[in-house]
């Protein structure tokens, strides 16, 4: 049965859109959705470009807490996406985790802390950790990774000297793009 889930979406540009998504069936991870080559549209005659996902009754934040303009709906074009959450509160916790157990059992592989770097983008660049259940190799070729328990600094440059701070994320679960990372470190 299809329906509609919460989304934030930040882009490269440091915008920030919230909104609902289409989506199949309940059951289906917004990673999944994401990664899907197919990307999922209850009305295919409403899509403009073949690599976006649709939101409805949007919003675009800006500094975090401003609305800057609402929509009925926008495109958002998926390789603008620089990382994702969406409303499950637990999707890092217990299902998550149960889903990854079966894989574990299957790959043999546990949870790894994952340590990335990402491009420098408008004067800014993120240091993010996080834990990865499964198999990193196999995920590293999606198009978004899935990370939980993530902590997330921003290093940005203003007026010639660089600073960070910390990004606030609503369940501590991202999935971030894989065009905007430059490197990684796993401790298993």
């Amino acid at each position: 049965m299809s329906g509609q889930r919460k989304i934030g979406i930040v882009t490269s540009l440091g915008k920030q859109y919230n909104g609902l998504i289409d989506i199949p069936n309940a059951a289906l991870r917004t990673t999944d959705l994401f990664n899907s080559s197919n990307i999922y549209w209850k009305d295919p005659n409403e899509k403009c470009f073949d690599n976006a996902i649709l939101l409805r009754d949007a919003r675009i934040i800006i500094d975090g807490a401003t609305v800057y303009r609402k929509f009925d709906k926008i495109q958002v074009k998926l390789p603008e996406v620089f990382y994702f959450y969406d409303d499950f509160h637990s999707i890092g916790d217990a299902k998550e985790k149960k889903r990854a157990a079966c894989m574990i059992k299957k790959t043999r592989e546990k949870a790894q802390v994952v340590n990335m770097i990402t491009r420098v983008v408008a004067n800014s660049f993120y240091d993010i950790t996080g834990v990865f259940y499964g198999l990193f190799k196999k995920k590293s070729n999606d198009k978004f990774i899935p990370l939980t328990d993530v902590k997330m600094l921003e290093i940005y440059n203003k007026q010639g000297k660089w600073f960070q701070r910390e990004v606030n994320l609503p369940h501590k679960f991202i999935g971030i793009s894989n065009l905007y990372i430059e490197s990684a470190t796993m401790n298993g």
